[in-house]
């Protein structure tokens, strides 16, 4: 036995079990709906559970608020993020203030990953338009899934290509459009997006539902409001849009699309 220096039996201290690891920033309340959002993120769907596993396990988990900003241009920052829920947009700030929207980035997509693979500042900022839930990932832990696991670098490598056809798009509608066919550009956007949600093909009346204000899409287009509150007029009285109650309704896609071509009649 141990004696103390008194001569007193002594107890042997008892080891105690460390407590489970669980990654940073992750509670109990974010666990469930953090794991459910990464399964569903474009860059991580149909990965078996033990590499989901080790995706979460190198991720810290963040909320943020409405109006709250994610990430700033030139912010040293790297981290890549997952959106796992809510709503967020990336625009870019002119010196004066005024405020060009990206793109808006929905749960299930990516945000950050340029940063994190070039090693450069940021590129644009990132505003929340609602709560969301982020997964925050290191550039080094990234680099090492990516090269440990081909399905993740694809969707990557995937992702990256979609994004520079986008902004391609953006900067030749930018430098060769006008104001009037950006709009319109725009619109079609939606509509196309509203077609494949609900499986129609026709170019029959659609409504144009979710559309964003004149103010957001103004900042889409690189124009004021005023001008996008005229030229949805003018698209009225040349008979391509219709007010359906609260909406506007477009009477046909094909005339929509000749505007931006510049072949309309």
């Amino acid at each position: 036995c141990i004696r103390d220096r008194h001569g007193m039996e002594a107890r042997r201290p008892q080891c105690q079990t460390p407590p489970p690891f669980r990654p940073p920033m992750l509670t109990t309340d974010l666990e469930r709906p953090a794991l459910l959002g990464l399964r569903r993120t474009a860059l991580l769907q149909g990965l078996d559970e033990a590499v989901l596993a080790e995706v979460a396990a190198a991720c810290r988990f963040q909320l943020v608020r409405a109006r709250q900003t994610v990430m700033s241009r030139a912010d040293t920052d790297r981290d890549c993020c997952f959106v796992l829920s809510g709503r967020l947009r990336v625009v870019v700030l002119s010196p004066n203030g005024r405020e060009v929207s990206v793109r808006d980035v929905a749960a299930g997509e990516t945000i950050g990953e340029m940063a994190a693979l070039d090693g450069h500042p940021r590129s644009a900022t990132v505003l929340a338009l609602e709560d969301a839930l982020l997964a925050r990932i290191a550039p080094a832990a990234l680099k090492d899934l990516l090269r440990r696991h081909w399905p993740m670098c694809e969707r990557l490598l995937q992702h990256l290509a979609h994004a520079a056809r986008r902004l391609t798009e953006r900067v030749y509608e930018l430098s060769t459009l006008g104001v009037q066919q950006r709009l319109c550009a725009e619109l079609l956007r939606h509509v196309q997006a509203h077609l494949r949600e609900g499986g129609a093909t026709e170019p029959s009346p659609v409504p144009l539902l979710g559309l964003p204000s004149h103010k957001e899409l103004a900042a889409r287009i690189a124009t004021s409001r005023e001008q996008v509150t005229r030229e949805l007029g003018e698209l009225v009285r040349a008979g391509v849009l219709a007010h359906a109650g609260e909406h506007l309704l477009v009477q046909d896609v094909r005339r929509l699309a000749e505007r931006i071509e510049g072949t309309a009649g």
